[in-house]
C-alpha cells in the first residue's frame, strides 16, 4: 500500500450506544468523500437494529463535506421509510452551517445536545 494514501485519508470514528430505545451514532473527525461511506454503513447497520429513534451525534466532526450531507438525506430517507425517526445532534459552525445552508434543519430533527435529541425522543 502506498503510504501516501494514508497520510491523506481524513481521522474518521463512528461508535454506537443505547439509550432506552434511542440508538446514537457518534461519528468524530471528518465526514469527507473518502470516509462518509463508512459512516453510512455504520448508520445503515444502526437502522437494522431497529430503534424507535436513530440519533446521529457529529458534535465532534471537524468538516462536513457535501458527500457527508448526502449520507445524512439518505439515512433521513432510508429511516423514514423503516418508521425510525431520525436527528442529528450538530451544534459547532463546521457541522451546523452545512446543515442549514442546504435546508436539511427542515427535514430531519437538528439538536444543540444529546439531551435535547433524548428528549425529543420521548416526545414520540
Amino acid at each position: 500500500m502506498d503510504p501516501d494514501i494514508n497520510e491523506h485519508q481524513a481521522p474518521f470514528s463512528a461508535v454506537t450506544e443505547w439509550s432506552g430505545r434511542t440508538l446514537f451514532v457518534t461519528a468524530t473527525g471528518e465526514v469527507e468523500l473518502i470516509n462518509a461511506p463508512q459512516l453510512e454503513s455504520v448508520l445503515d447497520q444502526a437502522a437494522e437494529d431497529r430503534p424507535n429513534v436513530l440519533v446521529l451525534d457529529i458534535t465532534a466532526v471537524t468538516f462536513l463535506s457535501s458527500a457527508g450531507l448526502a449520507v445524512l438525506v439518505r439515512t433521513h430517507r432510508n429511516a423514514e421509510a423503516a418508521g425510525i425517526r431520525f436527528g442529528v445532534v450538530a451544534d459547532n459552525p463546521a457541522t451546523r452551517r452545512p446543515i442549514q445552508l442546504m435546508g436539511l434543519d427542515q427535514e430531519f430533527e437538528v439538536f444543540a445536545d444529546r439531551e435535547g435529541a433524548l428528549a425529543g425522543a420521548k416526545g414520540l
